[in-house]
């Protein structure tokens, strides 16, 4: 490889490492440590088309997660980088068919940095260790319109094929909206660049059948699992149609009000999310896509315009749901690179934008400095560094991003290679460093370890028992169930839970409300006591070491002898 190659691959080198080093990191409560501990059942019962979730009915996310992690842990083994390996390999895969989408319609230049963006972006970061079903969403998704507008272009049928097939896929990772991406990014595209005849070819309803084929599996499962059961209570009503719940409540009825899941979050929740969803990119897309636009209706128009459509569209729907959360919008993250990258490369070649350039290095400057701030306060003062060579590859990152910004030899590499630099480090200190000594607090994964452990561990005779809920207290049985190796016993009721206890002396987790009642019904041995916080909620005064404990809930490990 020539010294100007490897220049060129460093950084998406080092954003690689950083999503390996990721891979081994504890799983997250609550969806990644569900979605884990489904599979874990899965792959035990071996009900691959009969999702369960902790030996009930599950109605909620389409199972292609749980059938590639329950099939990996098959025939590999059970572990935070097994169930982790099949989405970061489609997440890659996805940043490879960003870089072929943009050059299919702009300069090489412009692909390189939509791959490096969407790589480097905080929340594609985020996705390759706390792994949910939006990591294949967005790789699938992007891989469909990349290898449909192939086939636009070259009219060959693979390409049909696997555009298609990655359109059924991104619907077996989330649903619908795996299909309704592409669907506004061509629709888009086809009106707006005039190319009606487009829309109304028969081949694609060659591909819809594709799409039909991919999904039979699942909707077969649906269909005997639940439409063939009315009298199944499902959200406490009977006659539910798990083909109906997949195809149209779990999407469109967050839109309708027809689907119970609500919140109080506002219309542009997701402009500012977004702001942070592609750090350290954040206000670049927004001044990227007032051009898009701009540029999408004047005379000379647009390459293309399926990030037009792709990016708002979806945007807007999105916004208009009655529950919202910042992962929702990860699936745009590729489309919003490529143009984004169209307009800094815009931006580098024409000198008439020179104003416009040094508000962006003002802007991606400003990220740096407060990106490494953060990143230097998690390891000097929230949770103390003391391993040397990590220090000293963390400085010498730092250092790097400075070199880079003033001795870089172009504006190019002035502008974005320090930005670049930056995530990769500070998610460096938050894959070796901070999130191994978060989850120390993420008792329910530092419980199950420790279940593995004990030789004295009497099998069958473990319990949870969960008493209080809300503002974090709730204790989390699905980290315990999937470092554990089985599926516990879970209860909400002191008085249920010593019923199935019996007479014989069992293990108990449990907080402070239940261990005061739990006392009341035999002998209590305190056999460990865990300082529990919920990991996702991250306040001051959690992240200060000397008001921490304030944040924290007591948990206990007893053994319970039942009087």
């Amino acid at each position: 490889m020539k010294l100007q190659h490897l220049k060129i691959y460093l950084p998406l080198i080092g954003i690689c490492l950083v999503y390996f080093v990721g891979m081994f990191l504890d799983i997250m409560d609550i969806d990644a440590a569900q979605y884990a501990s489904i599979s874990l059942e899965m792959m035990k019962n071996e009900s691959y088309l009969e999702v369960l979730h902790r030996g009930e009915d599950y109605l909620d996310k389409p199972p292609l997660l749980f059938w590639v992690s329950a099939l990996v842990f098959k025939f590999l083994w059970v572990s935070n980088f097994t169930y982790r390996i099949v989405p970061v390999l489609v997440c890659l895969l996805g940043i490879y068919a960003t870089y072929r989408l943009a050059k299919l319609f702009y300069h090489e230049k412009v692909a390189y940095l939509a791959a490096l963006m969407c790589a480097s972006s905080f929340s594609v970061f985020l996705m390759n260790h706390d792994v949910r079903t939006d990591t294949m969403l967005m790789g699938w998704a992007i891989f469909a319109i990349w290898q449909i507008a192939e086939y636009i272009t070259s009219e060959k049928w693979k390409n049909l094929f696997l555009g298609f097939i990655g359109i059924g896929l991104a619907m077996l990772a989330k649903g619908p909206i795996g299909l309704m991406l592409p669907a506004l990014a061509f629709g888009t595209h086809f009106l707006l660049a005039k190319k009606y005849a487009l829309i109304f070819r028969w081949q694609w309803l060659v591909g819809l059948g594709i799409v039909a084929i991919v999904l039979l599996p699942m909707c077969f499962g649906l269909y005997q699992q639940f439409d063939m059961h009315p009298e199944k209570v499902m959200e406490g009503e009977k006659n539910t149609s798990g083909l109906y719940f997949f195809f149209w409540k779990q999407s469109f009825g967050r839109l309708t009000g027809e689907n119970v899941w609500q919140d109080d979050s506002d219309p542009f929740f997701f402009v500012h999310t977004y702001i942070w969803t592609v750090l350290p990119w954040g206000l670049l897309v927004f001044f990227a896509f007032y051009d898009l636009v701009k540029q999408a209706f004047t005379k000379t128009g647009l390459p293309e315009y399926l990030t037009l459509g792709g990016f708002i569209l979806p945007f807007i729907a999105l916004s208009t749901s009655q529950y919202k959360l910042p992962h929702y919008i990860n699936i745009i993250i590729p489309l919003s690179s490529i143009f984004t990258a169209r307009y800094v490369y815009v931006l580098l070649k024409n000198p008439s934008y020179k104003t416009l350039l040094k508000i962006a290095f003002g802007v991606q400057w400003a990220n740096v400095v407060v990106v490494w701030l953060i990143g230097f306060l998690f390891i000097g003062w929230v949770f103390p560094l003391e391993n040397i060579l990590i220090w000293l590859i963390i400085i010498a990152l730092f250092i790097l991003t400075f070199y880079l910004g003033f001795s870089g030899n172009t504006r190019f590499q002035r502008l974005i290679l320090p930005s670049a630099v930056t995530i990769i480090g500070v998610f460096f200190i938050l894959n070796i460093h901070f999130y191994p000594s978060l989850f120390a607090y993420q008792t329910g994964s530092v419980l199950g370890k420790y279940l593995q452990t004990q030789k004295d561990f009497p099998q069958n005779r473990f319990f949870a028992l969960h008493r209080l809920s809300g503002d974090g207290k709730d204790i989390f049985i699905h980290t315990v169930d999937f470092y554990s190796g089985n599926i516990q016993p879970f209860f909400y009721e002191t008085e249920e839970l010593v019923g199935k206890i019996g007479k014989e002396t069992a293990w108990v987790y449990l907080d402070q409300q239940g261990f005061a009642e739990i006392q009341k019904y035999g002998l209590v041995k305190i056999l460990n006591s865990f300082d529990k916080y919920h990991v996702t909620q991250l306040t001051p005064l959690f992240l200060n070491p000397a008001t921490r404990l304030q944040a924290t809930n007591k948990v206990y490990l007893v053994e319970f002898n039942p009087q």
